[in-house]
Order: structure tokens, then sequence, then C-alpha cells
């Protein structure tokens, strides 16, 4: 065994620690992918100052009154400390508060925003025919553009992505190396508007592309690309959701982000 856990440059405690993973697993990927430190889940602290953060959360930091993560840690350590248990870290009771459900937190607290932010939005925003909504977004793509030459990675590519709300079609998009812009966004309309016919001519794309035409409506981001002097506000109580180009981007690529207010641009 020492002779092993010399060559391989690790300890004989961590050589033995791989041989017990190996007849665990049955294969030598139950070596690949460990996570350093503590198993998820584990918990260092004893029962009784696991009881006193739950008990000092539940009746002091969960309340109207809304005390905030430093009072509450205060309050944890005299706790403990008049119990004659040593105070748990800041970090530890923070993780206690952050385990418990956002929506649920904000509750107790009387935290109406955020309750808001964290409720599922009624009803089905739909369209009745095609191309009465088109909605646009941007994300990041989960790609990496590299050299030529170097293969060094050089950035990740931007991608702007239009969608039919009634048909679930892709009506165009457009994929670019620079930041969101008017002009992504503007070249990614053109893209849904033209036809595709010669588009696909042009790279040899055999399969059919049948959507072309002025949508009605165009659904858009708050992003500053989006802020056209045209482009009007949402009502103030219309509902905030992701949009269908939205949801596809992040299916597709991974991507999440903030839900956002988002204006419409009604084209003649």
């Amino acid at each position: 065994m020492a002779l092993l856990a010399t060559e391989l440059e690790i300890s004989q405690a961590t050589a033995y620690r791989l041989i017990k993973l190996f007849r665990t697993g049955g294969t030598v990927m139950s070596l690949v992918d460990r996570k350093r430190g503590r198993p998820e889940g584990h918990r260092a602290l004893d029962d009784r100052r696991e009881e006193i953060i739950r008990t000092t959360i539940s009746r002091y930091y969960l309340t109207r009154n809304r005390p905030t993560v430093s009072q509450l840690v205060r309050d944890v350590q005299t706790n403990c400390i008049s119990a004659g248990l040593k105070p748990p870290h800041r970090r530890t009771i923070n993780a206690r508060v952050e385990e418990i459900d956002l929506q649920k937190r904000a509750k107790r607290r009387g935290e109406n925003e955020t309750v808001k932010q964290t409720q599922a939005v009624t009803g089905v925003f739909a369209a009745s025919r095609p191309l009465q909504v088109v909605q646009v977004d941007h994300t990041k793509a989960d790609i990496f553009v590299v050299d030529g030459e170097t293969r060094q990675p050089i950035c990740r590519p931007w991608l702007t992505l239009a969608m039919d709300v009634c048909s679930r079609m892709v009506t165009g998009f457009y994929l670019t190396m620079g930041a969101p812009s008017r002009l992504s966004t503007s070249l990614c309309v053109l893209h849904s508007v033209f036809d595709k016919s010669a588009w696909l001519r042009e790279r040899e794309i055999t399969e059919a592309w049948p959507v072309a035409g002025l949508p009605e409506i165009l659904h858009v981001d708050n992003d500053a690309d989006f802020s056209l002097p045209a482009v009007a506000s949402r009502p103030p109580r219309a509902p905030a959701g992701r949009t269908a180009s939205c949801r596809l981007l992040h299916h597709s690529l991974g991507r999440h982000r903030r839900k956002r207010k988002r204006p419409e641009l009604s084209l003649p």
C-alpha cells in the first residue's frame, strides 16, 4: 500500500479510501466526480444546538417584526451561552435560514413583495392564431467559440430567438459574438419576418421552415436594447410570466434569469 500511495502521490489513508470506494461502486466511475468537503446534508452541530437554532428562528426571526439576520445570530448565540453550549458560527445560522423555503419565509415575515415574486402566475397567456404574438428574448449560449488555430476559447455567443406563441414555432433567430443590442434584436426580427427559402438553400438545408410575415404584437424584454420609443409598457396588473421563447431558451441552454415586466410593441 505504501508503494501504491507513493506512485500515485497520495497518502495511504487516501489510497485506502479510494480502494473502499472502488469495491463499493464496482467500477472506476465510482472514483470520479467526488466532491470535496463534507457530504451534502451533513450536520456538524449536536442536537441541542440545532434545536436552539430552530426554535429561535421560528419564534423570533419568522415574525412580522422582521428582525435582521444579525439580530438572529445574537439571539442564537445568547441562548446557546445561557444553556452552557458553544455558540455556532454565523455562517451556520445563516445556512439554516437559507434552508427554509423562500416563500414560506416571506409569508411568516410579512414580506409581501417577495411572496408575489415567488407565487406562480395564474392563468395562461395564449394566442388564437399564428403571428398574433411573437416573443423575443436573448440568452448566452452554453457553448464556447474557440480559435481555429490555437483552440483557445474566445467567448460564448449570444442567441436572440423569436417564437410564435400560438404555434410554438421558432420564427427567426440571430447569433452574435457581441452582447445583445438593438442591432441583434432588429436582425432577429428581420429574419423572423422574411421568407426562409433562400436562407435554407444557401446552407443546403432541405427541411422546410414555413414561417414568415409581420407579427401583430411583438413581446420583448425590458433590457436596454428593447427600450425603443415605440414600445409601450405592460399594464401594471398584467401577469409577468416568462415568454415562450424565454422558456425554450432556458430549457435548451440551461440559462436562468430573473422575471421581468415585459413591454409589447404593436406593429402596423
